[in-house]
């Protein structure tokens, strides 16, 4: 801590030497608060981190993250903006003053200080050196994956497409937030009493966190896949534009066994998370957007870990009805730095402490301790094994564990010693987690991770070799490149249909989709029960429905509310009620589709399929529907395919506005995903024929609406002269074309 404070000091020194040399007195202070402002980082730094500016810290410094922690930090901010203001006038007024002084005011004297100051900021972990690491980390160049594996010299590396696993037991992963060794040890040990008892009744591990480890999106990675998170310029937000990744990762040898994914926390979109877990294979993601119950907020805007357990309990009661092979990690936040997050409904169970923080380890220690008791309680730990441990070690202020010895992490779990990845004579650290998880659950695979590979210190191994790492985590992801979104395809024109091929596509029931469940009287868009039946007797089974939600959050059949308003003379707000949406008729006559009736109807209409549009939410809309082999959703994001692929229903389709984000990988992007279909407008073909015909050639079907949006562009001209670059439409109206009317024509 001294060396840093003397470094950060030499900053202000060498700052108010620099100004010293400029005239204009504007300019002057510029150059003052440019410089207040790093100064002011770097003691937030040190505060924050217990270093200079490092990968951590500007890895967070984005708007994104920013804006999500800020509540946490009021005091500090506040704090932060008068020594900005401070540090601005001391560096402006001195810079006049030192130009008074004995022999500084003397330019070689000042020159002199500089150099010093350059000097000394430039020593191993000084200022100047740790910003060089940080600079060196993001402008690690892409290689080739084979070429990194090599650098870190991985011969035998599994990528996730030769995975060969075998399932074990079910798996509960509880991730505590900041909450590491010294709340278990010395003066401190009195608050975490269950998980203490935990760590006598389990086994218990003791565990070094290491470098891109020490916040909580770099432990999840670690976890999940074994390699610090260290990335380019992008850092998280690469994950965004993720659509594949050759680094396998836990969530790959699971899924591949069976086992349901799901990931339990606050707020998911904080650091990349979200994205992070879709790429890596979780099926469902549960934060405050979709929890089942309705919790207050705390002051910061976020979750209590007392309503995140209630969740927890929820979900492990659902996988126990479901019967099947799950994993569920965990992921708390009530003890976050700087002080906690603090519940006031704990004050009935937790006795008042020297802190907010000392109390939110009390009721967090209490939460785990009653999760535990209620798995018991249900049976679940039979044939479920647990593992806790912390995300990181607290960030700031260390003064709390004086009298606690070295600082650390540690593995608690009830699965047996004998069946545990761990050589006891070795320390065990973070990226170790993967092997850990899976061994313990008995989950046999032919992987193998960066700590196999490794051989004696592997913090050291680590910081040798973090361009390495950042090379291999970069160009082990296939990505999206957004700048090239949109057509690359010039102009060109279409052949028509192969004349031998259109008595065949006329009577193929799999390529005509019921548009808005097809049109009745010569109304189209009515999404009614009457249209539905009118189609199925022309012998359609695709079926569209525009699925929007009711004022009271129910999934119904309607285009869009101003549309449903004037078809059905509504007169109140929109949008209505299910009920108000139910009681009144489409055009006078036709019957409006709630959830309830389109369950109805597809139940009792078997081989038949239901195809979406408007409806966004595929994990949500899929939960509600009768039958997930038979549900195609058009989806308009590519985080929505992605949820769409995961939540198990029959086809994910990418709408257009997905595809064209993707600009030249767009083909070999839909095939890394498994994208069975898309749909795009009619008015798309004529300028996309190459990458049509190549998607088609790779099985990926092409549905195309916008039929008898132009004018002769019916459901006829497309047969006759489109058909050869998509495998069907969105048709309003078909007669399906039998045999014997074949024979006769």
């Amino acid at each position: 801590m001294p060396f840093l404070i003397i470094n950060t000091l030499l900053f202000f020194v060498l700052a108010i030497a620099v100004v010293s040399f400029i005239k204009s007195p504007f300019l002057q202070w510029l150059l003052s608060f440019l410089f207040a402002f790093f100064i002011v980082l770097e003691f937030g730094s040190i505060y924050i981190t217990g270093s200079f500016i490092d990968y951590k810290f500007y890895l967070h410094f984005n708007y994104r993250d920013l804006t999500s922690m800020m509540d946490f930090f009021v005091v500090q901010i506040v704090l932060v903006v008068l020594a900005l203001i401070g540090f601005t006038y001391l560096i402006y007024y001195l810079n006049d003053k030192i130009k008074n002084v004995k022999f500084l005011h003397k330019k070689a004297f000042r020159y002199l200080i500089i150099v010093i100051s350059l000097t000394t900021m430039s020593f191993n972990n000084g200022v100047i050196n740790s910003a060089y690491d940080i600079i060196k980390i993001v402008n690690v160049e892409d290689i080739e994956f084979k070429v990194a594996l090599d650098n870190l010299k991985l011969k035998n590396y599994v990528t996730p497409k030769d995975l060969k696993v075998q399932k074990g037991k079910n798996i509960i992963v509880i991730s505590l937030e900041s909450f590491e060794q010294g709340f278990l040890k010395g003066e401190l040990a009195h608050l975490a009493p269950n998980i203490l008892s935990l760590s006598k009744k389990w086994n218990y591990f003791d565990m070094k966190e290491v470098p891109g480890g020490g916040w909580t999106s770099g432990s999840l990675y670690i976890s999940l896949t074994g390699f610090p998170s260290y990335f380019n310029i992008e850092g998280n937000s690469i994950f965004q534009s993720t659509y594949y990744t050759h680094i396998t990762g836990i969530g790959h040898i699971l899924k591949k066994a069976g086992y349901d994914l799901s990931y339990l926390i606050g707020d998911a979109a904080f650091s990349g998370t979200e994205d992070m877990l879709w790429t890596y294979q979780f099926n469902k993601i549960i934060d405050k957007q979709n929890f089942i119950g309705n919790y207050e907020l705390s002051e910061e805007n976020e979750v209590h870990d007392k309503d995140l357990f209630k969740e927890a309990k929820i979900e492990v009661l659902s996988k126990k009805a479901e019967n099947k092979a799950f994993t569920l990690f965990i992921s708390t936040l009530s003890t976050h730095f700087p002080d906690g997050m603090y519940d006031k409904r704990m004050e009935d169970s937790i006795s008042p402490k020297n802190s907010d923080m000392e109390f939110m380890i009390a009721a967090v220690d209490l939460m785990v301790g009653d999760f535990i008791e209620f798995l018991e309680k249900e049976g679940v730990l039979e044939n479920t094994i647990i593992y806790i441990y912390p995300d990181h070690i607290k960030m700031g202020d260390p003064s709390i564990f004086e009298g606690t010895g070295a600082r650390g992490l540690y593995v608690i779990t009830n699965a047996s010693y004998e069946n545990l990845d761990i050589d006891t004579s070795q320390s065990i650290y973070q990226i170790d987690l993967p092997n850990i998880i899976l061994s313990g659950a008995s989950v046999n695979h032919n992987a193998t991770f960066l700590t196999d590979n490794i051989k004696g210190d592997k913090i050291k191994f680590i910081n040798e070799n973090k361009a390495a790492i950042v090379a291999l985590n970069t160009s082990g992801l296939e990505r999206i490149n957004e700048d090239e979104g949109g057509s690359t395809e010039v102009n060109s024109p279409l052949t028509a249909t192969n004349p031998a091929m259109i008595d065949e596509y006329k009577t193929d029931k799999n390529r005509f989709i019921a548009h808005a469940a097809g049109s009745i009287d010569g109304h189209t868009y009515t999404n009614s029960l009457e249209a539905l039946n009118h189609s199925f007797n022309k012998g359609f089974k695709l079926f569209e429905l525009d699925i929007i939600k009711t004022s009271d959050n129910k999934f119904v059949a309607a285009h869009d509310w101003e549309h449903w308003k004037k078809i059905t003379n509504y007169q109140g707000s929109l949008p209505p009620t299910e009920s108000e949406f139910l009681s009144h008729k489409i055009y006078g006559k036709y019957s409006p589709m709630s959830m309830q009736a389109i369950n109805k109807w597809f139940l009792e209409h078997e081989n038949t399929y239901l195809v979406t549009d408007k409806v966004n939410e595929p994990l949500a809309f899929s939960i509600e529907f009768i039958d997930k082999k038979r549900l195609i959703m058009e989806l308009f994001s590519l985080d929505a395919v992605k949820e769409g692929l995961n939540a198990g229903i029959k086809s994910a389709m990418p709408s257009q506005s997905v595809i064209e984000k993707l600009g030249d990988q767009k083909a070999n992007v839909l095939i890394a995903l498994g994208i069975k279909n898309i749909a795009i407008s009619r008015r798309y073909i004529s300028d996309n024929p190459f990458f049509l015909k190549q998607i088609r050639s790779n099985n990926i079907r092409t549905f195309a609406y916008h039929i008898n949006f132009d004018e002769g562009k019916d459901e006829n001209y497309v047969l006759v002269n489109e058909m050869d670059y998509i495998f069907g439409i969105y048709a309003d109206n078909w007669e399906f074309l039998t045999d014997s009317i074949r024979n006769e024509n």
